[in-house]
């Protein structure tokens, strides 16, 4: 023991010099540099107690065994290389890798309008949300939200006619992302929210965790604003970002344990990066084992790339289409792509009592994870691979027939997909 304890003096020795925080400027649309990290991502084997007595050097515990080791704003490429290399040679260690970072997969915002929208008990015209499931439903649903025609991708995806099977339970959405306005009108009842992953304040102040929840799960039939997919569910609240955007692969896992502890069965993640790491790939295996249904983004980079989580084994990876059902140019293409849904302006809840129209696969995703919302409302015994799979079978099929890599499995298709839903009751 006193050598083990000595190696790990020595190796975080030579680290402890240069243990400075640094949070570099956020390009949240671009693309994720090899060398663009500022912490490390350590699994310790034996010596886990041993570790545990460091972290008062500033070493961040993220989960049993694993813990961040920040590096120093005056590290290089080069000597952060050569940092992980005397790390993973020490035999300390299982695991030793960056901590990347995630971006946000949006393209576009525009701001509609900015005027104070009412809330609900403000206006005695205004449906409960709690009683939207209280009368039968016709083949087809046009509920009465003023912005519902806005909102177009609503019906490429068959939305209309699923409500008239189903318009979701009470189901619960871990939204990995900027946070969400929680006093928006159109949100007001339907989030909760998690602990902070990232030591900042859980509202949102960017717009993209609210722009997001939005499509999943607005509060529907209420005589304002928009519709969500699934009107019954609600959301979880996990920011992973800092203030500017930026996401880290630590802030990641740590709010797939709480999202799993609070009890959520679908994990929603619209940030992506190109970098591989197998800490992110542990964590989201962790995750689908406990039964949580993972649904991400294709990515906005345009090309054909790898783009994580979307890539891992259980994963839907969402892509974007046009009003024409046409691959966007943006949307990334790969054998992570599974499903694609419409993803040019997306009008949907924004900040403070605000509606967007958004762009990106960021807004495509949302749709399949309120879709997956609604099967598993028809049908709750269902495993989360089931839930996949269901909506891999049920998309419409575009592009080459079968899947590929710019379409996956075909355009989602919510119709189909409950009415398939509905032989597993």
């Amino acid at each position: 023991m006193n050598i083990l304890t000595n190696k790990f003096k020595f190796v975080f020795g030579l680290i402890s010099a240069f243990l400075i925080i640094f949070n570099p400027p956020c390009f949240a649309f671009t693309a994720v540099n090899d060398d663009d990290y500022d912490s490390l991502i350590v699994k310790t084997k034996r010596a886990s107690r041993l570790m545990y007595k460091y972290t008062g050097h500033g070493y961040k515990k993220i989960k049993d065994s694993t813990y961040l080791i920040p590096l120093s704003k005056n590290d290089t490429a080069k000597t952060k290389e050569q940092k992980i290399a005397a790390l993973r040679q020490s035999g300390i260690f299982d695991l030793v890798e960056p901590d990347y970072k995630l971006v946000l997969d949006q393209e576009e915002t525009e701001r509609i309008y900015t005027q104070i929208v009412r809330h609900a008990e403000n206006d005695n015209n205004l449906t409960d949300a709690g009683d939207i499931i209280s009368f039968d439903l016709p083949k087809e649903v046009t509920p009465n939200d003023k912005d519902f025609a806005a909102q177009y991708y609503l019906k490429e995806v068959n939305a209309p006619q699923a409500w008239g099977i189903t318009v979701g339970s009470a189901l619960l959405v871990g939204v990995l992302d900027t946070g969400v306005d929680v006093n928006h009108p159109d949100l007001n009842g339907k989030v909760s929210s998690g602990t902070d992953t990232n030591d900042v304040d859980l509202n949102d102040s960017i717009g993209h965790g609210t722009e997001v929840s939005g499509i999943i799960a607005a509060n529907t039939n209420n005589h304002q604003g928009i519709a969500g997919v699934s009107w019954n569910t609600k959301v979880l609240s996990l920011k992973i970002t800092d203030d500017l955007g930026q996401a880290r692969v630590s802030n990641v896992v740590s709010a797939l344990d709480q999202a799993y502890q609070k009890g959520a069965r679908i994990v929603h993640i619209s940030l992506s990066t190109n970098q591989f790491s197998q800490t992110l790939k542990d964590a989201i295996k962790q995750a689908h084992d406990r039964g949580i249904l993972i649904i991400s983004t294709a990515g906005n980079s345009g090309i054909e790339e790898l783009r994580y989580p979307a890539a891992f084994d259980g994963v839907i990876g969402v892509g974007a289409v046009d009003e024409t059902k046409q691959k966007e140019f943006y949307s990334t293409t790969g054998e992570h792509v599974s499903l694609v849904a419409p993803g040019t302006s997306i009008y949907t809840t924004s900040i403070n009592f605000t509606y967007d129209k958004v762009t990106g696969t960021s807004f495509a995703a949302p749709q399949v994870s309120g879709a997956a919302a609604l099967v598993w409302s028809i049908a709750p015994k269902l495993t989360n691979d089931e839930v996949r799979n269901i909506l891999s079978s049920s998309a419409d099929d575009l592009g080459v027939p079968g899947k590929d890599q710019q379409y996956g499995y075909g355009l989602l298709n919510i119709e189909k997909a409950v009415e398939m839903a509905k032989a597993f009751k």
